[in-house]
C-alpha cells in the first residue's frame, strides 16, 4: 500500500509522519520548495511535543519521502489549506481544487482519496469529484473511491490526537466508507464513525460553530457583567455545577485556523443566519473592547493611550502553543498602534507572525510599561513573580489580565468581565 499526502502543512505533515512511523510507506507532496527541502532535512516550523523527533525518524528510515511533483500512490490523503476570502467571508477553494486536479492527473482505476480539507456542505460532491472526474478520465465510485474525513486535532497536542481521537468518514457510496475506514484502522486508535459526504462536512462545522457561539455567549455575559456588577467568571463556575451547563470562558476574542472561519462556511449558503453571525460579531468585537478597557484603566491612572507605553504579553491564539494564527493579541496589538500607544509583544513559543519578531524577555517587554496586557494564557504568565515585576513598569502601571489568570486584588488588576 502506498500513500500520498496533499499538503504538508499543519495537518498534512503531521499526519504523514504518523502514517510512516506507523509502517507505511508515505510520499509527501507540496508546491512549496523551500518546505520540501526543510523536511527532507528533518526541519519544520511545527512545534508539537515528540514531533521533531517523529519526523527524523520517518525521514531516516525513508519511510516518508517527500517533493514537489505529484507521484503515483493507492490512497490520496488531501489536507491543503481552505482560507477565508476576507472580502466577502466566503471560502477559498484555490489550493483544494489544485490539489484534486493534481490528483486526478496521476489517478488510476482503484484509488482511493480522502479529503480532509474543511469545505462548505456540497463541496466534495459538486465541485471536487467533477474536477478529479474530468482529469483523470475515471469515475467516482466504479473507477476510483473518495470519503470527506475532516481532521479534528487540537494545536498542542496534535500528535495524540491525530491516533486517539474518533474520525468521521463520509464516503461517497459504501463501498468507498467502508475503504476509507480500513486504512484509518492502520493508524487510528479511536472509534471510526462512517456516514455519508455531506453528514461528515456538516459536522465538521458544526463542531467548531459550537464552540465559537459558547464562545461568544461566554463573551456577551462578561460585558453584561461589566455594567451591572459581579464577577463572570465566579458566576460561570457556578452555573457550570449544574449538570446540563456548560458555559466556555469570555476572553480578548476568537483566534485559531479554525473557529475564525468554520462558521463562516456553514452560513455561507445561509446568510439568514442570526445566532451564528451574531456570534462572529460578538467575538470580533472583543480586541476593541479590551483597548477600550487599557484607555478607561489608563484614564484611572491620569494618562492618556497615545503616548503611553504598552506590552501585550501572548502572540499565539491559546496558551502554551506556538501558533499565532488568527491571534486576538496581534489585533489588539494593531488597534492600540492605531490609538497611538507605543506597543511591544512578548510570548515565550512564537517566533514570528505578521512580520513582527516579538519580544523574548518578559522584564525587557514590560520595562517602563504604562500598561500590561494579557491576552494569552501561557502558564508562565500565572506564575510569574508580578509583584518584582511591577517594579520594573512605569509609575501607577495598568494590567489588564483579559484571561483571569493573575490574582487581581492583590495587584489591582483591571480585568475583562469584572466589576466588582
Amino acid at each position: 500500500m502506498k500513500v500520498a499526502i496533499v499538503g504538508l502543512g499543519y495537518i498534512g505533515l503531521p499526519t504523514a509522519v504518523t502514517i510512516a512511523n506507523a509502517g507505511i510507506p508515505v510520499y509527501g507532496y507540496d508546491i512549496n520548495e523551500k518546505l520540501v527541502s526543510e523536511v527532507k532535512k528533518g526541519r519544520t516550523y511545527i512545534k508539537e511535543e515528540g514531533f521533531v523527533e517523529a519526523l527524523k525518524n520517518a525521514i531516516s528510515t525513508e519511510m516518508l519521502k517527500v517533493g514537489t511533483e505529484m507521484k503515483n500512490s493507492d490512497y490520496y490523503l488531501i489536507a491543503v489549506n481552505t482560507s477565508l476570502n476576507k472580502e466577502n467571508n466566503k471560502i477559498n477553494l484555490q489550493h483544494l481544487k489544485s490539489a484534486c486536479a493534481s490528483v486526478g492527473a496521476v489517478l488510476k482505476k482503484g484509488d482511493v482519496i480522502i479529503v480532509e480539507s474543511t469545505v462548505t456542505p456540497g463541496t466534495t460532491e459538486n465541485i471536487l469529484i467533477p474536477i478529479i472526474e474530468e482529469k483523470s478520465g475515471l469515475k467516482c465510485c466504479e473507477d476510483f473511491y473518495i470519503a470527506y474525513c475532516p481532521e479534528r486535532v487540537l494545536p498542542g497536542n496534535l500528535m495524540y490526537e491525530l491516533i486517539h481521537n474518533d474520525r468521521i468518514v463520509g464516503g461517497t457510496d459504501e463501498k468507498s466508507g467502508e475503504k476509507v475506514r480500513e486504512f484509518y484502522l492502520h493508524y487510528v486508535k479511536g472509534k471510526i464513525h462512517v456516514t455519508d459526504v455531506k453528514t461528515a462536512e456538516l459536522a465538521k462545522l458544526m463542531e467548531n460553530t459550537y464552540r465559537a457561539v459558547n464562545i461568544a455567549l461566554a463573551n456577551e455575559l462578561a460585558l453584561i457583567v461589566e455594567k451591572v456588577g459581579g464577577n463572570v467568571y465566579k458566576a460561570i463556575e457556578m452555573a457550570n455545577s449544574h449538570p446540563r451547563v456548560n458555559i466556555h470562558l469570555p476572553g480578548p476574542g476568537v483566534g485559531g485556523y479554525c473557529l475564525t472561519k468554520d462558521p463562516w462556511f456553514l452560513i455561507e449558503d445561509y446568510p439568514e443566519s442570526k445566532i451564528i453571525r451574531d456570534s462572529l460579531e460578538i467575538n470580533s468585537y472583543m480586541p476593541e473592547h479590551v483597548v477600550e478597557i487599557v484607555e478607561n484603566a489608563l484614564r484611572e491612572k491620569g494618562k492618556e493611550i497615545k503616548g503611553s507605553n504598552i506590552a501585550v504579553l501572548g502572540l499565539a491564539y491559546k496558551g502554551n502553543v506556538s501558533d499565532p494564527r488568527e491571534s486576538p493579541g496581534y489585533e489588539v496589538y494593531l488597534l492600540l498602534l492605531n490609538k497611538g500607544a507605543r506597543v511591544v509583544i512578548h510570548d515565550p513559543y512564537v517566533d514570528e507572525y505578521m512580520g513582527y519578531v516579538p519580544e523574548r524577555s518578559i522584564e525587557d517587554a514590560v520595562k517602563d510599561a504604562d500598561a500590561v496586557v494579557i491576552t494569552t494564557e501561557h502558564n508562565v504568565y500565572g506564575n510569574i513573580d508580578w509583584n518584582a515585576l511591577k517594579e520594573l513598569m512605569a509609575e501607577n502601571p495598568v494590567i489588564v489580565d483579559t484571561k483571569n489568570i493573575i490574582n487581581g486584588r492583590e495587584l489591582n488588576v483591571f480585568k475583562l468581565g469584572v466589576r466588582e
